[in-house]
């Protein structure tokens, strides 16, 4: 059985939406902020030069980012053969999870987003 929506319904829905695109905004101007500040950043904990920095306020730890391998012809001709194999098994079957209905929100670019 549908339920009608009625206009306050909908600016109900849209005042949600509207308080999404605010925040998504606010996230976008502290990324940012973020990319600005992180070249000093790592030049700050070089400096420190530990593998852990603890402050009163969080724990910095140093990672390493995943290496990149060249493998032999062999090895590449597997792999190649094995993500094939995968596309071919996922246009036959369903996936048994991970599926779920997202809405995603894109930032068009309007003044909003000049502002930041």
């Amino acid at each position: 059985m549908e339920t009608e929506t009625t206009a306050t319904d909908v600016e109900k829905h849209l005042e949600i939406i509207d308080k999404m695109i605010d925040l998504r905004l606010r996230l976008a101007a502290i990324e940012s902020e973020i990319q600005a500040v992180q070249p000093e950043f790592y030049l700050a904990c070089a400096a420190i030069s530990d593998d852990k920095i603890e402050t009163p306020r969080a724990t910095i730890s140093r990672r390493f980012t995943a290496g990149r391998w060249e493998y032999s012809p062999p090895i590449v001709q597997m792999e190649e053969d094995l993500k094939r194999l995968k596309k071919d098994f996922q246009k036959k079957h369903e996936p048994t999870e991970g599926r779920e209905v997202i809405w995603a929100v894109r930032l068009t670019g309007g003044d909003d987003l000049r502002n930041f």
